[in-house]
């Protein structure tokens, strides 16, 4: 059988860059040109070896194609948008809608709240503001093509009775004008305004019908990174409002898991009810109640922290009751405890889970009456505190068990707060290392160190069954092994570094595709500025590019097992 036209192609593209790798080794040859050839047709191979693999393992039919002189342009515009990283999109839809047409100036206008024209991206113009002329224009040509919701075509705006008057078309001295609206599934969003403003008629048909084209497919595309821009602006705003006046710089983090978790800490803050911590070990459970305390009524009073996992099954009565002198060998003096020492204070019991049953009876008793007694004494004493409790344990499972008292349970949860694991808010790793690494500088005394865009993929694409405290003992590692400023790969664990290396000699065409992607994918991570720009060079969505290294990695694994 015949191999499908598509393997044949990716077998002449592989024997391409095979000769270039080959170049690149000649002394006489200019190796930047050649590996910036090699970024740049990156992303088509990736889609060509895909598309391989799903046609050598079932080969569907296909019906012919459309001429590729009417939709090739489009189709390759399009796809320079779709493999745009988010949040740069608008920028690469205009270059390319530009490119089609032949426009000199443009701008992206977003609808904003209230109707506002929002510039999110524009060429040409040297400044762009909504009060000035180009502002002027949504209440003109833009508004026009709004209405209709079709593209408006200009050969010569000076000229045409209906826009000829406006002080925007003056102002800007506008001559051919094309507007594109963007449509979505609520109706036009936004448009794609292109101009020449030396000459009339620079767009023709071809021009709209391709702008045309361009923008019924565009739509949903920026809709979708819109629609996640305006979600990450009011994560911020919510954010900004929840930090402005409050002390919660130790509580990084802007996903929605974080925020959620917050608001319900500043609510909860100035009551007297006992708050019971959830979290999984290392996530910052006492990050949490020290934060509770600094925002109540007791903030001045003293916050006392217990790990009951820590003391001995026998002293955790006498640690945090106290005793009197003689209650047990060794002790020679009474000694209060920690209930005591946080009168008038916030006392957080971390890992309550670990309390021995006939200390959680006392405890009990401290909750349900404010009293308790010393070990060895017969005498009632009375504290004021607000009891703040963490576990990492299933609560309801240990009563199940036998383990932990049912009323004590219900005492503990009044009110609860539970702290999302790491590996569910990816989003805040960046911003917890931006917050960690300086602070980890300073404690050893080096040079500042920032993290490379390879080593950030790499740590928001690990598990982090440890958290923040892992990723700070990651990060701490990192800052003393960095050779330089910037943190890369080799100064990561193995496990979440992997391993780059290319096999020695590639065997077929799948190990040969793989070979060449682990090469490129290297290159561009170590000549990039950021891990955004590494995935534009190769051509890909961040995302994607994500993934990729984890996919390297676990071929490279494969092939040291």
């Amino acid at each position: 059988m015949s191999a499908p036209p598509l393997v044949e192609q990716v077998r002449e593209a592989l024997r391409a860059f095979v000769e270039l790798e080959s170049l690149t080794s000649a002394e006489a040859v200019d190796r930047e040109r050649l590996r910036a050839w090699a970024l740049k047709h990156f992303g088509a191979l990736v889609r060509i070896e895909q598309e391989a693999s799903r046609l050598a393992a079932a080969p569907p039919p296909r019906p012919p194609p459309p001429p590729e002189e009417s939709r090739s342009p489009v189709l390759r515009s399009l796809e320079r948008v779709s493999a745009a990283p988010l949040g740069t999109s608008l920028e690469v839809a205009l270059g390319a809608l530009m490119e089609l047409t032949g426009a000199r100036r443009g701008f992206v206008g977003l609808r904003g709240r209230g109707g506002a024209l929002r510039f999110a991206a524009h060429q040409g113009f040297t400044e762009l503001h909504p009060s000035g002329p180009e502002g002027q224009l949504s209440r003109t040509i833009l508004d026009a093509a709004l209405e209709t919701g079709s593209p408006l075509l200009l050969e010569d705006a000076r000229a045409d009775a209906r826009f000829a008057e406006a002080p925007s078309v003056m102002a800007l001295a506008l001559r051919a004008v094309l507007v594109v609206p963007l449509a979505g599934r609520a109706g036009p969003f936004g448009v794609l305004y292109l101009d020449h403003p030396s000459t009339a008629g620079a767009f023709g048909p071809d021009a709209r019908e391709r702008a045309e084209a361009f923008a019924r497919a565009l739509g949903p595309l920026l809709e979708r990174d819109v629609a996640l821009a305006r979600a990450r602006e009011k994560r911020r705003e919510r954010g900004a409002r929840l930090r402005t006046g409050r002390k919660l710089e130790a509580l990084v983090g802007e996903s929605d898991a974080m925020l959620e978790l917050l608001e319900l800490l500043v609510k909860v803050a100035p009551t007297h009810s006992p708050v019971l911590i959830l979290g999984e070990t290392g996530t910052g459970k006492e990050l949490v109640a020290r934060a509770l305390h600094e925002h109540s009524r007791r903030a001045s009073g003293p916050f006392v922290a217990i790990n009951c996992g820590a003391i001995s099954p026998g002293l955790v009565e006498s640690e945090l009751f106290g005793h009197e002198r003689g209650a047990f060998t060794g002790a020679e003096r009474a000694r209060p405890g920690s209930f005591e020492a946080a009168d008038g204070g916030t006392f957080f019991l971390d890992e309550v889970g670990e309390l021995p049953l006939p200390v959680q009876v006392k405890l009990l008793r401290l909750l349900e009456g404010g009293t308790f007694m010393r070990v060895g004494s017969t005498e009632s004493r009375r504290a004021d505190v607000r009891l703040v409790a963490a576990t990492h344990r299933d609560l309801h499972a240990e009563v199940r068990a036998g383990r932990f008292r049912e009323d004590l349970l219900f005492r503990l949860d009044v009110v609860r707060l539970e702290v999302p694991p790491l590996r569910e808010r990816e989003e805040d790793i960046g911003l917890i290392a931006e917050a960690l690494i300086p602070h980890l500088v300073a404690e050893q005394g080096l040079p500042v160190r920032r993290l490379h865009p390879a080593a950030l993929a790499a740590l928001e694409s690990w598990s982090w069954p440890g958290n923040v405290r892992e990723l700070r003992n990651v990060l701490e590692r990192a800052v003393v092994l960095s050779d330089s400023e910037r943190i890369g790969l080799d100064a990561l664990p193995p496990e979440l570094a992997g391993t780059l290396r290319p096999a020695s000699a590639p065997r077929g065409i799948k190990e040969a595709v793989r070979v060449y992607r682990q090469r490129l994918v290297q290159q561009a991570l170590d000549t990039s500025g950021s891990h955004a720009e590494a995935a534009r060079r190769l051509g890909v969505n961040p995302k994607y590019l994500y993934k990729l290294i984890k996919d390297i990695e676990s071929e490279a694994a494969e092939d040291e097992g």
